[in-house]
């Protein structure tokens, strides 16, 4: 059996190595490179955690650390690292206290003047936090060079700099065009191509609320220390009063990633993606470097880096994954959270793409025939983005 893979991501990379795996012929189209600067999955690390407020969310995220932990036995080098994670807020907790004790998961509660001795330097806002030690990092730049040497050395034919501008699905296979001129025809189709999605929907007969933000993170630290920055857990900051979250990482010889859980802007809707501005925006990096200052302060606050990529809102905040034609499956809409779910996505994708029907429960919150004539949403709610 003969499978495309349009995207070489967080989702579509693993998906394209797991079919090789399973004895598929696979191609895999990349219009960039897997990783790169105007893609999703671009950077060093993407927060995971089993904390979430909804119930069915943490025991897919349950699965998703097993399927981590196979990946790196594939792969032969860790691409995660547990750090533990502090969740603070004062509305979420006895939710996400509650789905974590539904999947048999430890948490301490951490009174609000205990914040600073969990997570060093956290500065006291009066709100509680929860400590859940299975969090941390998934080493986001290894698992993407790691996965694709691995899917050449095992046969696959791997595309960079090939453009998708058309799907013609079938009942028996599909066909995909490229921007030069070239035609590639196999059984199944796997569509995961991040923000590029909506712009080949027309050839689904699918109109989907989708829409892609460009987002901006830091690195912080002392340069002249080896780490940068102090070996803390993640942090997801939620909310409050009028000013944003904040989501932050441990990110080794990086320094202290932080973001703020707001976007820069939304891509434009041009032809196929052509909005590639990726310019770092300094008034949010003074915003970031300021908020660590004055809220992070075991971490020096000086700014290493800076990282501009995408997510892509799915109308809703869940995923769009399921069986579009008999020789099609979507798999878009990562809603900012999708690299903690890039071993499982391998997995699951696979999966349907190979005939499975998936997880019933998954698939009821991720069908993409669910959003009938939704609109683009112009806010979105979510939590713990990269």
């Amino acid at each position: 059996m003969r499978a495309i893979v349009i995207g070489g991501g967080a989702w579509g990379l693993p998906a394209a190595l797991r079919l090789q795996d399973l004895g598929w012929s696979v191609t895999l189209l990349e219009r960039f490179a897997p990783g790169g600067p105007f893609a999703s999955s671009g950077g060093t690390s993407r927060l995971w955690r089993l904390a979430d407020t909804q119930l069915w969310r943490a025991r897919a995220m349950l699965g998703t650390l097993a399927a981590m932990e196979r990946l790196s036995d594939r792969l032969g080098a860790p691409v995660f690292r547990r750090t533990g994670l502090l969740w603070r807020d004062d509305l979420s907790l006895p939710a996400v206290a509650e789905a974590l004790a539904a999947i048999d998961q430890p948490v301490e509660r951490v009174a609000a003047d205990r914040v600073g001795e969990v997570f060093a330097g956290l500065r006291p806002d009066g709100r509680d936090a929860l400590f859940v030690q299975q969090g941390g990092v998934v080493l986001a730049d290894r698992l993407l060079r790691s996965a694709l040497a691995a899917f050449v050395a095992a046969g696959g034919d791997y595309r960079p700099d090939t453009r998708v501008v058309g799907i013609t699905p079938g009942d028996v296979s599909v066909r995909i065009a490229t921007a030069d001129g070239e035609t590639f025809e196999a059984d199944q189709a796997l569509v995961a191509a991040g923000p590029g999605t909506r712009e080949l929907l027309s050839g689904l007969d699918l109109s989907l609320p989708l829409t892609p933000y460009i987002e901006q993170v830091v690195h912080l630290g002392d340069p002249h220390c080896s780490p940068p920055a102090p070996d803390l857990p993640g942090l997801v900051d939620c909310p409050s009063d009028d000013e944003p979250g904040v989501y932050a990482m441990p990110d080794g010889a990086a320094g202290y990633k932080v973001g703020l859980d707001e976007p820069l802007r939304r891509l434009a809707a041009g032809t196929l993606g052509d909005d590639l501005d990726r310019a770092e925006q300094p008034e949010r990096t003074e915003r970031i470097r300021a908020r660590v200052a004055r809220d992070l302060t075991a971490i020096v606050p000086r700014v290493l880096a800076t990282q501009v990529c995408t997510w892509t809102d799915s109308g809703d905040g869940d995923f769009i994954i399921g069986r579009t034609h008999p020789s099609v499956v979507l798999a878009c809409g990562d809603s900012g959270e999708g690299f903690k779910y890039a071993a499982f996505m391998g997995e699951y994708l696979a999966e349907l793409v190979a005939g499975g029907t998936g997880d019933p429960q998954f698939q009821e919150h991720w069908d993409p025939r669910r959003f009938g004539d939704m609109a683009p949403r112009e806010r979105f709610d979510a939590i713990g983005r990269h």
